[in-house]
């Protein structure tokens, strides 16, 4: 056990904060008639046009509003992978691409065979979810039970682009949104009849293959339509370590799963558009050991998602209207050597919701959002023992409204954007249930107490243009997290541990100061910088309680979800983008984070202890060199070393991975016709996530394809 450390305390004066609220409202809302100042001043004027006609080509974004709006004018840090990366760099899944997003923590040590890959943001801790918020389309897909998001079902066929909000984002998406948001925007079919198909084989005995065919009528109004579909088996490969003494009958950890989208849309004009989109996952994946059941240990992952969007608008008017419904039907076999140990989890996890946005231009220099949102989620659970008549049922349902407003100011010829938001969010735990049959969870069933949070998240922040190519940003903002309803509602394994409910959590807040730069000194060359400070309260922690019970074969420590007075982290990010020519292309960027607990009223012993699974250190750099004979793009990524334990006593070290990508297009043999080939890990690097389990080291994938 290490020596306690003396940290020391950061804080912001309460003083302090008050005027910086008061000057931003007052800026923002209060004094709209400073944006005339200097209108016809003509030292101005040059620099108002060229912003005009930087911002027609400019990329736009909209997950910081929900409205489109220029990347570079918003006031914070949203990064974004665009199609043409998505096409260039090598990856399997689509959270692989966000290892080359600076702040960014993405964990998929199983490769292909990962259960539930883990991605966090800015030293949030990665072995708690539902800290970053996941959108398909602007539409939540993270599990309300769980707080998981099923990185495998996203259909990587049918992916435009990804847009990442860094720090937090619950003053317009509320509770989950409060490390980030992610919002995987997917693919519009193209006038006329268009598709992709694509089959190929790799490492492991895998077979992937997939269709998009899309259709769009002729004109600039009328019918759309698109099916994605995506197919993968594989024999998988042993990945559980020699000191995993637990599981000694290893087998082959398998993969199957299957991902078809389809989407239905009308253009009524160009500010009016309703569409609606479904998604069918149905996933197997083995977890490698064997002993009674035919196919050993497995999991399933079956997923039906409906949701149906209206965007409209007229003249300066702007909105969108949501409603959608998300079934994760969890199954889970577990083999052990012992017939009366084997059991089986069945589990129904339902999310549902509406939402609607407004925008309205308020003379030349204001737009206002404001909105409502109300989401629900529950679940349904069961274990049940395949010889014995022991079992276990737990219930539970999480219940959001919020409303929220944010009003964007561009003044001095919008040389300078000043945002201001707020949202209130209420939610409430009921219905909740537990219920077994097997000492000593026998002693604790029956109704679980209902508990109730309420929060307010604003955010502040400004972006001042010294030139188009150079603009310093600040905003201060706080988001904040109810409690996932696995934590309150469920005794059991939970991401490799086992836990006690907790129903009287309290919500977690988190509040962020971040600076940032962006400049672009050269056409081919852009630096982007950020630093940023955030100071959590009530932080939902994972704590050993220093309890053991004999369960399964074996005494297994008892953990438990609990309240962290304080947690405070610190963190850099940088980025490079350098385009040498249209052939060679360089990117590079560098994560710090350090994230400790501050203070922990009930376990002082855990003050200053690093939050587990959060790397000091992140790097990744990435070259492309596009050929007519070849295209290659090659990628390195560090992880720094982590704790794996709340006193900090395990750690897993730090590790580096290449990842290659060959391709060509095949015009000349025919038209439409491409192969690639990716390399996963190309040094066969065999790092860890934990003493049990290692990754498959080197793949190698090829495939061919043809489009039309």
């Amino acid at each position: 056990m290490h020596g306690k450390v003396e940290a020391t305390k950061h804080t912001v004066p309460q003083s302090v904060l008050k005027k910086i609220v008061a000057a931003v409202l007052c800026l923002a809302f209060l004094f709209p008639g400073i944006a005339m100042a200097g209108k016809n001043a003509k030292e101005n004027d040059a620099l108002e046009k060229e912003r005009e006609e930087e911002l027609v080509l400019e990329e736009l974004v909209v997950t910081g509003t929900r409205f489109s709006v220029p990347k570079t004018s918003f006031p914070g840090r949203i990064d974004v992978i665009d199609s043409e990366q998505i096409s260039q760099l090598p990856y399997e899944n689509v959270d692989d691409l966000l290892n080359w997003v600076s702040g960014v923590q993405s964990s998929r040590t199983g490769g292909i065979y990962e259960l539930s890959p883990r991605v966090t943001m800015r030293g949030l801790g990665g072995n708690m979810p539902a800290r970053t918020l996941v959108l398909i389309d602007g539409v939540p897909a993270t599990i309300g039970d769980s707080g998981n998001m099923r990185w495998n079902r996203v259909n990587t066929a049918d992916i435009e682009r990804i847009e990442t909000f860094k720090g937090p984002g619950s003053s317009i998406y509320g509770s989950n949104a409060m490390g980030g948001v992610i919002n995987i925007i997917t693919r519009q079919p193209k006038e006329g009849f268009t598709g992709k198909v694509s089959g190929g084989y790799g490492t492991h005995d895998t077979k992937k293959g997939s269709a998009l065919l899309g259709m769009r009528s002729e004109g600039k109004t009328g019918w759309y339509g698109q099916i994605a579909a995506t197919g993968l088996d594989s024999s998988g490969y042993k990945h559980l370590t020699a000191d995993s003494s637990h599981y000694d009958a290893r087998i082959d950890r398998f993969v199957e799963e299957f991902t078809i989208n389809t989407k239905l849309g009308y253009v009524f004009d160009h500010q009016n558009t309703l569409e609606l989109n479904h998604s069918y996952f149905d996933d197997r994946r083995g977890e490698g050991y064997k002993y009674n059941i035919d196919r050993g240990s497995h999991r399933e992952f079956d997923t039906n998602a409906l949701n149906i969007r209206y965007d409209g608008g007229f003249d300066d008017w702007q909105w969108n209207l949501s409603g959608y419904y998300q079934k994760e039907a969890y199954f889970w076999h577990r083999d052990f050597e012992r017939e009366s140990s084997i059991f089986r989890v069945n589990s129904d996890r339902v999310d549902y919701g509406a939402f609607g946005s407004l925008a309205k231009d308020i003379g030349d220099y204001n737009t206002l959002t404001v909105g409502m949102d109300a989401r629900f989620s529950s679940v349904d659970a069961t274990d049940d023992y395949d010889f014995t008549d022991e079992y276990a049922d737990n219930k539970g349902e999480l219940d959001q409204y919020a409303v929220y407003g944010q009003n964007e100011m561009r003044l001095m010829q919008e040389q300078l954007v000043l945002m201001a938001g707020l949202r209130y969010d209420t939610a409430r735990f009921h219905s909740g249930f537990y219920d077994s049959n097997v000492p000593p969870f026998d002693e604790v069933s029956g109704s679980m107490p209902s508990n109730s949070w309420n929060a307010v998240s604003p955010r502040m922040a400004a972006r001042y243009f010294f030139t188009p190519d150079l603009s310093l940003f600040g905003s201060y903002s706080r988001g904040f997290r109810a409690p996932i309803l696995d934590a309150t509602s469920r005794y059991g394994i939970f991401r490799g541990r086992f836990y006690d409910a907790n129903p009287e959590l309290e919500n977690e807040t988190l509040d962020s100061f971040e600076i940032g730069l962006d400049a672009r000194p050269l056409e081919e060359f852009s630096l982007s910088a950020s630093a940023f400070y955030s100071l959590g309260k009530d932080f939902i922690y994972s704590v050993d309680t220093g309890e053991e019970r004999f369960l399964w074969g074996r005494d297994r420590s008892v953990f438990r979800m609990e309240n962290v007075t304080e947690v405070e982290i610190f963190g850099l990010e940088l980025d490079v983008n350098y385009r040498l020519s249209d052939m060679f292309k360089l990117f590079a960027n560098y994560t710090y984070n350090d994230s400790k607990i501050e203070k922990f009223s009930e376990r002082p012993d855990l003050e200053s202890k690093r939050l587990e699974y959060v790397p000091r250190h992140q790097a990744s750099l990435g070259a492309t060199f596009l050929h007519h004979l070849a295209n290659i793009s090659v990628t390195v990524n560090h992880t720094g070393s982590q704790y794996t334990d709340d006193m900090n006593e395990n750690k897993i070290s730090s590790y580096e991975t290449v990842n290659a990508k060959l391709w060509k297009e095949l015009e000349r043999v025919y038209p439409g016709l491409g192969i690639a080939v990716k390399a996963d890990n190309l040094l066969d690097e065999r790092f860890l996530r934990s003493e049990d389990t290692k990754s498959p080291g080197r793949t190698i994938f090829g495939e061919i394809s043809y489009k039309w």
